[in-house]
């Protein structure tokens, strides 16, 4: 157990009247449980802009950004130093004077319940609290003029227009346009060198999905740090009750609530593996066969897919991708023909489209197939694609995606393209969301139209 160094022990004192008047000073020791090696992390790496703490239940989140928020608000004291001290905390997140906090849930009652309710544990006992009506549900003024702003969701982004802000919590996973605005706040505030910043401590329950797991960990926003949070870690938590609970939940729910992972959601179409299913791009060889496939939009994306074929081990590699809103056939038949390298056998567009397909023959000189249509034909193709994706005996995939910045829309739909709700009737089979679906469509149209000569599926 962390013990305070012998200058803070001098500098605040009587330790029974220091654990009223400077909360904050032991936290971590035995007034509350220690941070967890995984919290602690936190305060020792933080991100440079934003930093994400992902954690399953009981893991101790907003304990941890209770901690943090109060620091801040406080600026390097006594208190604070001896904190900082026994728990590793990088210096330069604590403005030397402190700051304004905006301290952010999800709603009113979460705000007043469980984040006003953490924070006010460590704040100074001179901390003067007052309710408001509007946007926010309360303002905690510090001794030394510095406040802590406690704001929702639910009000939006407006609620937290106007501050300037040292750092800026967010409890849970809040709307990305709340996300962007809290950038601004914190954008205004410098002190040593480095600006305010922000951080998020949620629980991922929206997984692949979520614009989270976008601009943290798929494509992640320069200045931004993940850590994890196990909350099996905890020894202040009844783990037996803990593991009965989490029994509950289905297997990819349950990840998040174990461990703060980002995991597929239950009910996805493919089981796209990133580590098996997106590989190092790299160039085809010429003499590999080409395949492509459109999807055809215009308020909607217009998709086109290009896929090379390794010969040696029937490995289909999806390599390139066209995903565009509002263009005119012209450019969409230009992008086509920058995009690709070797011309494909060749190519498969939507049938039902038959004026967007007569206009690129006609007009641009690039002929398709009519994709396969009908009763049954969706459910089929995507039987031949997720056939695939399954590991044959040498545990490999028949169906790759190169990872690169053209195919993150294709990856994203692998990693989203849910079934709908399921039906009980006969007469009305399971079908997938009409969602994010254009990458998959054209992905179907081709693996339907080479499986069956090819891979003997479909």
């Amino acid at each position: 157990m962390a013990s305070l160094s012998a200058g803070a022990v001098g500098a605040l004192g009587d330790w029974e009247r220091g654990r009223t008047e400077h909360p904050l000073a032991y936290a971590g020791l035995w007034h509350n449980p220690p941070p967890l090696s995984s919290q602690r992390l936190v305060l020792m790496q933080p991100g440079e802009d934003a930093t994400l703490a992902a954690g399953g239940n009981g893991a101790g989140k907003t304990e941890l950004g209770a901690q943090i928020a109060a620091a801040v608000a406080c600026g390097r004291t006594p208190a604070v130093m001896a904190w900082a001290q026994n728990n590793g905390v990088d210096l330069s997140i604590i403005p030397p004077k402190g700051g304004t906090v905006l301290a952010s849930s999800l709603n009113a009652s979460l705000s007043i319940h469980v984040q006003r309710a953490a924070i006010r544990r460590y704040l100074p006992a001179e901390t003067h609290w007052r309710n408001l009506t509007g946007p926010g549900t309360s303002v905690a003024y510090l001794p030394n003029g510095n406040k802590v702003v406690f704001v929702t969701n639910d009000a939006g982004a407006r609620a937290m227009q106007g501050y300037s802000a040292a750092l800026v919590w967010m409890d849970e996973e809040h709307d990305e346009a709340v996300y962007n605005e809290a950038l601004q706040r914190v954008a205004r505030v410098r002190w040593e060198g480095r600006s305010g910043w922000l951080l998020l401590t949620m629980t991922p329950l929206k997984g692949l999905t979520s614009w989270v797991y976008k601009r943290f960990v798929e494509t992640p926003d320069p200045g931004t740090k993940v850590h994890y949070i196990h909350g099996g870690d905890n020894p202040f938590v009844d783990q037996v009750k803990r593991a009965r609970i989490l029994k509950s939940y289905g297997s990819h729910e349950r990840a998040a609530r174990d461990k703060g992972e980002f995991t597929a959601m239950e009910g996805l179409v493919y089981q796209f593996d990133r580590r098996v299913h997106l590989v190092e791009p790299f160039d085809p060889p010429s003499d590999w066969p080409r395949y492509g496939a459109i999807d055809f939009g215009t308020r909607n994306p217009f998709v086109y897919v290009l896929a090379a074929m390794d010969p040696a081990d029937s490995v289909l590699h999806i390599y390139r991708v066209h995903h565009q809103t509002e263009w005119t056939h012209r450019q969409h038949a230009a992008a086509i023909r920058e995009l690709t390298d070797v011309w494909p056998e060749w190519i498969v567009a939507d049938s039902e489209d038959r004026g967007s397909r007569l206009a690129l023959s006609r007009d641009y000189g690039i002929n398709t197939l009519a994709s396969k249509k009908g009763k049954g034909s969706v459910r089929a193709g995507i039987n031949a694609v997720a056939e695939l994706m399954q590991l044959d005996a040498m545990g490999q995939p028949h169906l790759v995606v190169h990872d690169h910045p053209s195919t993150r829309p294709l990856v994203h739909e692998f990693q989203s393209y849910r079934w709908a709700t399921t039906n009980t009737k006969r007469d009305q089979p399971d079908a997938p969301l009409k969602k994010d679906d254009h990458c998959m469509d054209a992905v179907r149209y081709m693996v339907r139209s080479i499986a069956a000569s090819t891979f003997g599926v479909g």
